[in-house]
């Protein structure tokens, strides 16, 4: 069951607790004296919800005040070049849905990016993608928004983030139907928040969309089918192929937003005793009772997965999105 409260209610609330984010308990000196959370989407996303939490809380545990600057602008790719622009002394982090945007900007070569650059200390918020319509669309099913689709293409309309796996999903969808990617009417927005707010105002037929950072509007969509192996009880919709079973076609289950603690590659080589003191900090606050607390109240992810695990599963996304990107071009 989704808690219910309101989008503007807990958006603000940690917007603000963000502001006090000031030390109080002392631990060993962190060396930079400060750190910057790099967010390379507008506020109010799922990514700048998670790093607000952080920024919250991690000051106790590393001594330092932490503050958050959006960088939004080409689905990601001007933030993630920001912030390799930065030192690389451990003052400057980044939190950002790695999979899908970053590797998306790499690929499609948007921005001055390199994959070896970044290190990912921990994806703390893995999402799967749904897709939603407003409650005021007529589709009950995903059956009837695709039979729409093909009997009247063009009139459709979806938000997406240009290049994302959302986008990638419904172009290969589209695809395997049979249908040009002009059967549908891309809206491109800079970041989920204004994604699902053109869904809660109903701006757009549907969305391809990270599941559980779309719970901020659940009780405005209806979701038609989720593309994840098993189904989930947060959106009561089968499994897109299920759907797709009845056009005797059939898409791979691209992993949705994993949204990553990330700091320099170089960072993490050349200052390793600041690099463990910042991860060992990190690792700290995720543990504590009242982070779980707040973050459960908001509604946002706090997995400890580890720097391996990690690059495991976005080098694996990588290698999945190199096979499908043509689709995008």
């Amino acid at each position: 069951m989704f808690l219910k409260m309101g989008r503007r209610a807990v958006l603000g609330g940690i917007a603000a607790l963000s502001m006090l984010a000031a030390p109080t308990v002392a631990q060993e000196s962190y060396e930079p004296g400060r750190l910057t959370i790099v967010v390379p989407f507008n506020p109010g996303g799922s990514a700048d919800r998670m790093a607000r939490a952080i920024a919250q809380f991690l000051p106790e545990e590393l001594g330092v005040p932490v503050t958050v600057m959006n960088r939004p602008g080409g689905s990601g790719a001007l933030g993630h070049t920001y912030f390799l622009q930065q030192p690389d002394d451990g003052s400057v982090a980044l939190v950002s849905p790695i999979n899908p945007y970053l590797i998306s900007n790499i690929l499609r070569g948007q921005g001055m990016l390199d994959w070896d650059k970044f290190h990912f200390i921990n994806g703390q918020w893995q999402d799967y993608y749904v897709i939603l319509v407003n409650k005021d669309q007529p589709f009950q099913t995903g059956q009837e928004l695709i039979d729409f689709i093909k009997e009247n293409p063009g009139e459709a309309s979806s938000a997406i983030i240009n290049g994302d796996g959302g986008h990638l999903a419904t172009v290969v969808m589209l695809e395997r139907l049979g249908l040009p990617a002009d059967a549908v009417n891309f809206i491109s927005y800079d970041g989920g928040a204004p994604m699902r707010t053109a869904l809660a105002g109903n701006q757009v037929t549907f969305s391809v969309i990270s599941a559980l950072g779309s719970s901020v509007i659940a009780e405005d969509v209806r979701p038609l089918a989720v593309i994840k192996e098993q189904p989930d009880e947060r959106w009561a919709a089968p499994n897109i192929n299920e759907v797709l079973a009845n056009y005797d076609v059939e898409i791979p289950l691209l992993a949705a937003d994993l949204r990553t603690f990330t700091v320099h590659q170089s960072f993490f080589e050349n200052h390793p005793e600041t690099y463990e003191q910042l991860k060992d900090a990190y690792r700290r606050m995720l543990e504590r009772e009242d982070f779980k607390a707040f973050i459960a109240e908001g509604q946002i992810g706090g997995q400890w997965m580890g720097p391996e695990a990690t690059a495991a599963s976005l080098n694996q996304s990588y290698e999945v999105f190199e096979q499908y990107i043509d689709a995008l071009q």
